[in-house]
């Protein structure tokens, strides 16, 4: 199936690796993508990376900036811009109409739990492809290191967060359609998880696409996806860590840089509309106050520091007068 190259015309689809075909290091990757940034499943961006063997130099120069606080309220921050714009563009409530669906009160808790995963995940890749785009222009980061800046994401899925099944992208039926509408949309030549996510409720995925889309042509909604960008580029700048990711680093993994580049760039220009997105179904299932709030946020003041202290584990701990050295000791 024909997908976009990065300079919009038809040609080649992204190639993707899943956790099913991927070797060793790369599985080994996964594994960690999934618990630094908190996620269930293993992000397409980053499947498409592996897709161009990019993946382990790309994910090891942005390993140090997602596992930091300044990242994760970053992403909290585009979050709530995306929630907000959504807002303004008139988003509706869609639950009743949901129920005239046949939807009963489980099935749409289910769909707000889907819902929740990307309207957290998305806002973390916008500012992800926002840190590789600098990083591979030369320096992404070098902002002031504060304590609460450098403080450490807790590492693991969160235990509420409910596991992700995708459906066939070729499916038959109604889903035909939206997909197609979607694959156009997104100009990715595939249909992102997100939505295939959704399509274990068709009608649902039908109502909320369509009602997306009405707001297309709202004044604010291009502005909003100029916004999102910018303010990623803003935080990506700002993050305390320095990241940088060099051709030569690329092409020592094998990867070919232009096709890194295009690739990222391809995300850069599909990530802003489908963080709105996103939101924008946060807001028809919640409201606007739901979408504001991080659906799975870090209770920082519970952290035990040793989750996130800064020096490493082998070097040596300066004790003041007194402290004990021993076990046994009072």
């Amino acid at each position: 199936m024909p997908g976009r190259t990065a300079d919009g015309k038809a040609g080649e689809r992204i190639v993707l690796v899943d956790e099913t075909q991927a070797d060793r290091p790369t599985i080994e990757a996964y594994e960690l993508i999934t618990r630094k940034l908190r996620v269930p499943r293993v992000p397409l961006f980053f499947r498409a990376l592996a897709g161009e063997r990019a993946l382990l130099p790309c994910w090891q120069a942005l390993r140090p900036a997602v596992r930091l606080r300044a990242f994760e309220e970053g992403a909290d921050d585009l979050r709530v811009r995306a929630a907000r714009s959504a807002v303004e563009q008139g988003c509706p409530l869609i639950e009743t109409q949901l129920e005239w669906a046949g939807y009963d009160v489980d099935e749409i808790e289910e769909i707000r739990g889907q819902v929740n995963i990307f309207h957290y995940q998305d806002a973390k890749l916008l500012l992800a492809v926002a840190v590789l785009c600098e990083a591979l222009q030369g320096v992404a980061g070098g902002g002031k290191e504060t304590p609460r800046a450098t403080q450490r994401v807790p590492r693991g899925v969160p235990h509420e967060m409910d596991i992700v099944e995708l459906v066939p992208e070729d499916a038959n039926g109604s889903l035909s359609k939206v997909f197609r509408s979607i694959r156009a949309h997104l100009g990715l030549g595939l249909v992102a998880d997100d939505f295939r996510a959704f399509g274990r409720w068709p009608k649902y995925l039908n109502i909320a696409w369509d009602d997306a889309r009405k707001r297309d042509a709202h004044p604010r909604a291009r502005t909003a996806l100029a916004e999102l960008w910018s303010q990623a580029e803003a935080v990506a700048a700002t993050l305390p860590v320095t990241v940088s990711l060099r051709a030569a680093q690329l092409s020592a993994a094998g990867a070919d840089p232009e096709r890194v580049r295009a690739l990222v760039d391809r995300f850069r220009r599909t990530l802003p509309g489908l963080v709105l997105d996103v939101a924008q179904f946060k807001v028809q299932l919640d409201g606007a106050e739901e979408a504001l709030d991080s659906p799975f946020p870090v209770r920082w003041k519970y952290i035990n520091p040793d989750d996130y202290m800064s020096v490493g584990l082998d070097e040596p701990v300066k004790l003041r007068a007194g402290d004990p050295v021993g076990l046994e000791e009072e």
